[in-house]
């Protein structure tokens, strides 16, 4: 049995650290001696905190600060609206941790996928941390990297659904930190899959060591599990399948037995071949895949069959792996009714005229039984953990396909290509998903899920982005991509742009900001529900009782409103309540807890 080192240094510590306490304890008490033992008690939790896992220093950033005496709040850029009918989505310009805020109010437990490309830390100037780039001089690079991941996936979690799923693209020199973290905030049990990416469709010939030609996708759930959509099946797998008998459909040969014998035996018996008249069993460890009686039917398809005791108790022991004496009594075997001349003469005449049974005989009808596995019923293609670039796309396409939209190849110095996002989510998404990325970029996610809805007549799919806007990047890549992509393709979907702004909230009291965030509340009802109150006179929100009698006195609005949203504490009186109920009129309460997490 090995030794623990670190516990036996760990216990001699603690211990240590109770003796100091004991005698500590047992002196005259003041305020020295128990700022002391608070110490102590401090230092202990240290010492005996998690032993295992990921390790690095935790940095504040300026956002925190900011976040520490305001509160996030959505302002819309009214002008920069694209109403274009579909699905509603949202981009927020600013910092994603308050974005993410944001998002705990209107989306927890709501998003089923997130898919991020977040700053890869390279130590070539590529991750801004407090304003400042993190270069490879910086004691602290890794640890600043993981600090500012830790805070956003620690939110992100948040968000998931019962069936989310989150897909973090990464290079070689933060996989293995950022794996571990994930471990620890999603859980190593909800980890997926580790996708390597075909980044490159030519590999470099100035390389040094060993050439980089693939990027991670680390895949975490929300749940234990978790399983994958299929892929669309490929020309190449449907050319395996044949109808060589004249069948209702394409099929190919399949494996006639299943594993589990011993548990199975029942269904471990011998099958009298009709055109050689030999006794097939399953071969050894394996059953036949289906239940004797419909067994029995299918081979009737052949010739007269029915059912005898060859008292082979010996052989499907062996088949089994069991001992003779424990091999399951009275199992009979499907042999034939008729004679071998006539039993073979009309299995011929099936052979020859189609289609063949479900269990057929292959090498002409005089090898063993298989079983046909129709196209049919296959489904599609089940994901592995590499994707190469024939599938998915790589770096080269992906600046060709920003460069085609905005004009420049240097708009944006990294993008992904829209087909890596297509498959993330047709693996991972379902038809009424709302996907999110808040480390939007270049605003491939976006375009990916406008293409797929269009491909797609079943998909109502849905994205919110969060970017910065470093270098106008959200304005003029982002949002322009989206903006120029719709317009091009004539894709039935709409945007919102909102900028996050803050309300100063340090050493005020929650009256004193209130009617600030009472501004902003109809921002945050739209990008929860996923509709727009600008000109739109079907939905309608009310947040004070001024408003309410205001709307209710407007024959124009309120005769066409079939929906509306009304502030938490507002209670309409009797003859404003019959007025709205007349109208059928459907009432939405804002949730109180946008208000009551706003206020600390």
């Amino acid at each position: 049995m090995s030794t623990n080192l670190s516990k036996q240094k760990r216990d001699d510590l603690l211990s240590k650290i109770s003796a100091i306490r004991a005698f500590i304890a047992a002196a005259p008490q003041n305020e020295n001696t128990g700022s002391l033992l608070t110490y102590l008690s401090n230092l202990e939790k240290d010492v005996d905190s998690k032993k295992y896992g990921l390790v690095f220093e935790e940095h504040q950033e300026a956002i925190d600060t900011v976040l520490a005496e305001h509160t996030p709040v959505l302002t819309e850029e009214k002008p920069l609206l694209i109403d274009n009918g579909g699905e509603m989505n949202f981009l927020l310009e600013g910092d994603n941790l308050a974005a993410l805020r944001l998002l705990e109010k209107t989306h927890r437990g709501r998003i089923d996928l997130i898919y991020i490309d977040p700053p890869y830390n390279t130590g070539n100037k590529d991750f801004v941390y407090d304003d400042c780039f993190v270069d490879a001089q910086d004691t602290f690079r890794h640890s600043k990297w993981l600090s500012f991941m830790s805070k956003r996936l620690e939110l992100a979690k948040h968000l998931l659904s019962e069936r989310g799923v989150i897909f973090i693209s990464i290079d070689d020199r933060e996989q293995a930190g950022l794996k571990l973290l994930c471990d620890s905030i999603f859980d190593e049990s909800c980890f997926v899959a580790d996708v390597s990416w075909q980044r490159t469709y030519s590999t470099r010939n100035d390389s040094k060591g060993i050439v980089s030609e693939v990027e991670h996708i680390l895949v975490y759930s929300n749940k234990p599990d978790w399983n994958p959509n299929k892929l669309p099946r490929t020309e190449e797998m449907n050319a395996k399948y044949k109808n060589p008998d004249n069948d209702v459909a394409l099929w190919r040969t399949d494996n006639a037995y299943a594993p589990g014998a011993s548990t199975h035996q029942g269904m471990v018996y011998a099958i009298q071949h009709p055109f050689t008249g030999k006794m097939l069993y399953p071969s050894n460890g394996s059953c036949w895949r289906y239940q004797q009686d419909d067994m029995l039917e299918i081979m009737r398809g052949w010739c007269a069959y029915e059912l005898k005791d060859l008292y082979d108790e010996k052989k499907r022991a062996a088949v089994c792996g069991v001992p003779e004496d424990e091999v399951r009594q009275g199992v009979q075997a499907i042999v034939l009714s008729e004679p071998l001349e006539v039993s073979a003469a009309k299995a011929q005449a099936v052979y020859d005229k189609g289609p063949w049974p479900r269990f057929f005989f292959t090498k002409g009808g005089k090898g063993g039984i298989a079983r046909k596995t129709y196209l049919d019923n296959v489904g599609g293609k089940l994901p592995t953990n590499f994707w190469p670039f024939a599938d998915v796309g790589h770096t080269d396409e992906a600046k060709k396909e920003i460069g085609k939209i905005l004009g420049d190849l240097t708009a944006f110095s990294t993008p992904k290509p829209v087909r890596l996002m297509e498959r993330v989510i047709t693996v991972a998404s379902q038809p009424d998903s709302i996907i999110l990325d808040f480390f939007a970029g270049s605003g491939t996610t976006g375009h990916a899920v406008l293409a797929h809805n269009a491909a797609n007549t079943d998909s109502r799919r849905k994205f919110i982005l969060c970017t910065n806007n470093e270098n106008n990047i959200c304005r003029n890549v982002t949002y322009e991509r989206i903006k120029r992509v719709i317009e091009r393709e004539g894709y039935a979907a709409s945007l919102k742009y909102y900028r996050i702004d803050y309300v100063p909230i340090n050493e005020q009291l929650y009256y004193e900001y209130a009617d600030q965030l009472l501004r902003h509340i109809r921002e945050l009802v739209e990008l929860e529900n996923g509709v727009n109150f600008i000109e739109n006179a079907e939905i309608a929100i009310v947040l004070t009782d001024e408003e309410l009698a205001d709307f209710i006195a407007r024959p124009e609005a309120f005769a066409k409103c079939h929906t509306l949203y009304l502030g938490h504490d507002i209670l309409p009186t009797g003859k404003q309540d019959a007025a709205i109920k007349e109208r059928g009129i459907r009432i939405n309460i804002i949730p109180d807890y946008y208000y009551r997490e706003l206020e600390g």
